[in-house]
């Protein structure tokens, strides 16, 4: 993640930041836990340390400080990531030290629509199911809860709850209907209460847009946006794809929806597409850009051909450019 560590990684990681977290030779400082985090089950996280004698463990956590060299936590599935610190202190302080290790939290509840290919329209029928429910309970979740933008949802005329509450159904979904859902319940096998993941109910068809130049010049540097009307993170992710070739160039960089590019071959054309999704819902927009790379003038006659090359190529990309709207 460009914030986001690598679930297999994570142990590794950790032990990686906490062995750099002893600047000027102090000592090093661990911390560690087994396996995945995942939301409504405990994980007990370790700290070691080099320190032999009189040590004095402290670890902080969401605000809070506890005494000791283990922490167990159950996540409610309200975090995706939470830093846990580790102090050592000894009356040496070359055996004092500290270390921060970020957690990246796995969350197996979700909720989407259903079925997945729904376009949701308003006046139509819909049907929102919390997924991802533990197995292990033969009796289903209890108290399972429908949040709608934070507050619990309260349930119309046109509206009921199926399926042990699993499903909330809409007769006739209203444009008001629009928001973030969320479900909650409580495993019965660990007494915990879990919030699901999010998702963002939205009748308005997505707009994707790619900003940029349409023709550029080797050697120099130029950006691209792609521009998405849907809520980044938060209703929709964006990735982006190359057909016809990856970009050639003196360098090429990716930050989620901006591209740095200094491409290197002239007389060449790039295609760029944004694609922009939400896996949950099965809904999807994308958009493709074409852009042709040309060498930097040399002279005044030259500036000319090419000044008419670059209207050729701009009508050419009138012709091309297109959006389109797909569901997965």
């Amino acid at each position: 993640m460009s914030t986001t560590m690598i679930r297999s990684w994570t142990l590794c990681c950790v032990v990686l930041v906490a062995s750099m977290g002893a600047p000027g030779g102090g000592t090093t400082v661990l911390i560690s836990w087994p396996g995945e985090v995942t939301a409504g089950y405990p994980t007990t996280f370790t700290c070691d340390s080099s320190c032999i004698s009189n040590c004095i463990y402290t670890m902080s956590f969401r605000g809070e400080t506890f005494k000791g060299t283990s922490l167990t936590w159950t996540p409610d599935g309200q975090d995706f990531t939470v830093k846990l610190k580790c102090n050592v202190n000894s009356p040496d302080p070359d055996t004092s030290g500290s270390t921060t290790a970020i957690i990246e939290v796995k969350n197996e509840m979700f909720v989407q629509i259903h079925p997945q290919d729904t376009i949701p329209s308003p006046d139509q029928p819909l049907n929102l199911v919390c997924g991802g429910l533990p197995s292990s309970d033969p009796e289903g979740p209890s108290d399972l809860v429908w949040y709608k933008d934070g507050q619990k949802v309260t349930l119309r005329e046109n509206m009921q709850l199926l399926r042990n509450n699993q499903t909330l159904h809409f007769e006739s979904a209203l444009p008001s209907d629009a928001g973030f859902y969320r479900c909650q319940t409580r495993l019965p096998t660990r007494q915990v209460k879990v919030f699901s993941l999010g998702f963002q109910l939205s009748f308005v068809p997505w707009n994707v847009s790619i900003s940029g130049p349409d023709v550029i010049y080797t050697g120099e540097l130029s950006e691209f946006f792609c521009l998405t009307s849907c809520t980044l993170n938060v209703e929709c992710t964006i990735k982006w794809q190359f057909r016809g070739g990856f970009p050639v160039g003196h360098s090429f960089s990716i930050n989620g929806n901006h591209i740095k590019w200094v491409p290197s071959l002239p007389g060449t054309f790039q295609n760029f597409t944004c694609i922009a999704e939400n896996k949950a819902s099965g809904q999807s927009a994308e958009h493709t850009k074409m852009v042709a790379v040309i060498d930097v003038p040399v002279s005044g006659s030259e500036a000319m051909k090419l000044s008419g090359l670059s209207v050729l190529v701009c009508c050419s990309l009138m012709i091309y450019r297109a959006v389109s709207f797909v569901m997965l």
